[in-house]
């Protein structure tokens, strides 16, 4: 029994190696195809994929470059990109990330060959192929290691055969560090024969993001950094958030007692520093919140008190009552400088908030570099150095005013100022008011009708409205009679200057961002994103802009995107990471292959000639 059970194994053995001998290698392959056996597997991997960087290390508003190196397996090769008709193409999907912006990705030339699998002549890679892009690490990013987790996806064929498509998942990852860190070029073997795009937030002359500036500027030394802070905070006082400031500053400044030049300049300076103390306060919110900076202006619980101090403001300059400090605070700010230099301190903080709209994209550059310096004394400075800029204008106007006051007070001419002053100021808040309160908004209008209409209201409203004379030196009716007066003329103010930043333009928008960009790449078009709020002045400024008949013909090619800002949400925080936006307005252009037009993106109110520049060459 025993010998016989050793023969059947033996037999079974050899009928099974001549069996595997003889089936030919064609029938295995459809066995397996059937799943009654697995194909065999090659121990050498025909693909491989792995990240490299230009740099040793990353610094926060720095633009690198990054390369995905391919290797193949002898005699096997895949598509290119662009691939030959019908044919996957080799393609890198790019991370998303909060702290990134990636250029346009640049693929190699491809090499035509005959291929027998494919049937005729193909651009394919073999050996090694590198693919390479800009990166831009944004100044808000935190230090320490950055992981990406990238995927490439291939079609590999050889001569006989061509494999199902496959995606390759690696990481990339690398050290962000301080300005004072050291950077050391490497892989320059592997860069130097790339020739990449323009980085993302490539700088151009006519137009260029101001964020962007001040992160190049900032990152060249601390001369530099409070040189541009500087200089950024002068430019941003003539932005359109700022006007309503003008008659409050001088309000303020030049309808009080009369004081002399010096002590103007001080109370202006003092003034100024509301203005920094406030900066400070939004800086930390908004770093600490994430919001965009100048959403604080659509809160309620803000602006309404805000808006209560300029009414308040308001009805003293027009004489219905004195805006005084407690007696006892009084007599001890007297003994130090007197109560000006508190109230004129007030007054900035209340300044700084009405002006956060128009500073988010020059002011949120300052922030990210300081969180990059972990330095709360150069923080310190940096943002009182912008504030100092911003509030040059208005330590102009506050100093210079101060000569009103000191003119003769004889006849009704100073009354007539302060009453004009007064109207301003109510005027200005009811305008600030409008954005949280929708209604107030609702009323407003963009038409000659509604302009006439407010002109009579203003008209009628200074006739009856005893300019000449205070609230408190009237009898009752003739005070019934000026506050009719003074309401017609607010209101009819508060229409003109709401009416202006009402223009709508006749575009047709789409308001989801992944719907005009679908959009966009299925009509082949290409795509303007305009991010907006109506908190926002510059923004109700471009409407103008886009409504210019020139402009407007252009846009028309366009599709066109209008996301609103106004109040956060999770998509509007989804949007803001996705796009860095730190304020506004932003608009920002795809071509219409879909490519994010970096050098052209918009962070500030245009004269319809220069969008007209900005919009030249896309298609």
């Amino acid at each position: 029994m025993k010998r016989k059970s050793i023969f059947r194994t033996h037999f079974l053995l050899s009928l099974i190696c001549a069996l595997y001998i003889g089936i030919p290698a064609a029938l295995w392959g459809q066995l397996a195809d059937f799943g009654l056996l697995k194909p065999q597997t090659d121990p050498v991997e025909i693909v491989t994929a792995h990240g490299v960087l230009s740099v040793n290390q990353v610094q926060p508003g720095s633009t690198f470059q990054m390369a995905i190196v391919m290797k193949f397996a002898t005699n096997w090769h895949a598509n290119a990109n662009p691939a030959g008709e019908g044919l996957i193409p080799t393609e890198v999907i790019l991370p998303d990330h909060a702290d990134l912006m990636f250029g346009e990705v640049v693929y190699p030339k491809a090499d035509v060959l005959e291929i027998a699998s494919l049937g005729g002549k193909v651009p394919v890679y073999h050996d090694e192929a590198v693919i390479g892009f800009q990166t831009t690490l944004l100044d808000s990013a935190p230090l320490g290691r950055i992981t990406l987790p990238f995927q490439l996806t291939y079609q590999a064929c050889n001569d006989d055969q061509c494999l199902l498509p496959k995606t390759i998942d690696f990481d990339v990852t690398f050290e962000v560090v301080g300005m004072d860190q050291p950077i050391q070029p490497m892989n320059d073997a592997i860069f130097a024969n790339l020739q990449l795009g323009s980085p993302p937030d490539t700088l151009s002359e006519t137009a260029t993001s101001e964020s962007g500036k001040f992160s190049q500027a900032l990152s060249k030394g601390y001369f530099w950094a409070f040189l541009f802070v500087f200089a950024g905070g002068i430019l941003t006082s003539f932005t359109p958030c700022v006007y309503p400031l003008i008659p409050i500053t001088v309000s303020v400044f030049g309808a009080g007692e009369s004081v002399g030049r010096t002590r103007s300049f001080l109370l202006s300076v003092t003034y100024v520093l509301g203005i920094a103390l406030t900066y400070s306060v939004l800086g930390v919110a908004v770093a600490s919140t994430g919001a965009v900076f100048g959403q604080i202006m659509a809160d309620p619980r803000v602006m309404v008190p805000v808006c209560g101090i300029l009414f308040a403001l308001g009805l003293s300059m027009l004489g219905v009552f004195e805006l005084r400090v407690p007696y006892a605070l009084q007599n001890r700010l007297n003994s130090i400088g007197g109560a000006g230099f508190a109230g004129a301190f007030a007054m900035g903080t209340v300044a700084g908030i009405i002006a956060a709209p128009c500073t988010g994209p020059a002011l949120g550059a300052v922030l990210s570099y300081v969180a990059t310096t972990e330095s709360v004394f150069l923080g310190f400075w940096l943002l009182l150095t912008y504030a100092l800029g911003m509030g040059l204008l208005f330590i102009v106007i506050g100093t210079f005013s101060g000569a009103i006051a000191a003119l003769p007070r004889s006849g009704g001419w100073m009354y007539i100022l302060e009453n004009i002053f007064g109207v301003a100021i109510i005027t200005v808040a009811l305008y600030f008011l409008k954005d949280a309160i929708p209604p107030l908004r609702a009323l407003l209008q963009d038409s000659v009708g509604f302009f006439v209409i407010a002109g009579l209201f203003v008209l009628v409203g200074v006739a009856l409205g005893k300019f000449s004379q205070r609230f408190k030196d009237l009898p009752r009716l003739v005070q019934l009679r000026k506050a009719v007066g003074v309401l017609l003329a607010v209101i009819g103010l508060y229409m003109f200057a709401g009416g202006l930043t009402t223009a709508e333009s006749d575009l047709v928008w789409i308001a989801d961002e992944a719907q005009g960009l679908e959009t966009g790449r299925r009509e082949g078009k290409p795509v303007m994103l305009d991010f907006y709020a109506t908190w926002c002045a510059a923004c109700n400024e471009l409407e103008h802009t886009y409504a210019d008949p020139a402009v407007k013909s252009k846009l028309s090619k366009f599709v066109n995107v209008k996301l609103d800002f106004t109040r956060n949400s999770a998509e509007v925080e989804r949007l803001k990471q996705k796009y860095g936006i730190v304020g506004l307005p932003v608009v920002i252009f795809f071509d219409s292959e879909g490519n994010q037009l970096t050098d052209k993106r918009l962070e500030k109110y245009v004269e319809p000639e220069e969008f007209l520049g900005l919009l030249a060459g896309i298609n």
